[in-house]
């Protein structure tokens, strides 16, 4: 039998034995896969009830915005890259100094006008641009019912549209001016926004005068089509 003491010194000689502890387990692959993904569902649907009750409240058709009074724009929407239309050249006149578009909208309105002249027409007057919605309400306050849209439901605060005249007495309608918008318009991504018998559809009443900015190949298939900027949301979207 081992001796008692040598026993001790052969014990206190051995480093104490380590208690098996709990192995860490390793996130499988497919694990961290499934929880990125729900991750991003998550933001997504974040994104999208945002995206429902604030510009998303409007309806998109690719790169189109349909506003009117059933799709509005939230009360801060302010449109990226405006510029001061007089601080830009331009081959047309304005009735102020301080109207704004979108740039892409400036570029081929100037584009537009400097082919109208071209041809021999000129003397288009820009009488408005871009509205921000306090404007657009105090527009609304001031009108007669019917004759200006309510806040949110302007196209103007898009940035993307225009109101034009000329020195005429007898209505934009009649005039050279607006013959050669009809014409051409299209060639250079515009549509007039409301046409005449459309209000069913638009909501607005005719206006000869406004132009809305919505690309060359949209504003090509409207005007062959002879359809509104809701008909065509509503047959492409």
């Amino acid at each position: 039998m081992e001796n008692t003491s040598e026993k001790r010194r052969a014990s206190a000689g051995r480093a104490p034995e380590k208690k098996p502890g709990k192995r860490r387990r390793r996130r499988s692959p497919v694990r961290l896969v499934a929880m990125a993904v729900a991750l991003v569902a998550v933001l997504g649907g974040t994104f999208a009830l945002g995206w429902h009750f604030g510009v998303e409240s409007t309806r998109y058709h690719g790169d189109i915005l349909l506003v009117n009074s059933e799709h509005r724009l939230p009360a801060d929407y302010v449109p990226e890259g405006l510029v001061n239309l007089y601080e830009q050249r331009h081959s047309f006149r304005l009735a102020r100094s301080d109207i704004y578009l979108t740039r892409e909208t400036y570029e081929a309105m100037e584009a537009m006008f400097a082919a109208a002249e071209a041809d021999g027409v000129n003397g288009f007057i820009v009488t408005s641009g871009y509205r921000d919605y306090d404007r657009q309400a105090e527009i609304y306050a001031e009108s007669e019912p019917g004759l200006a849209q309510e806040p949110g439901a302007s196209e103007h605060q898009t940035g993307l549209s225009f109101d034009v005249t000329t020195e005429t007495s007898e209505g934009f309608e009649s005039t050279e001016q607006y013959a050669w918008l009809r014409a051409h318009a299209h060639e250079y991504g515009f549509i007039q926004r409301y046409p005449a018998n459309k209000a069913d559809e638009t909501g607005i009443d005719y206006e000869p005068w406004h132009y809305r900015y919505v690309g060359v190949e949209a504003a090509t298939r409207i005007r062959e089509a002879d359809i509104t900027l809701e008909a065509f949301i509503e047959q492409n979207g």
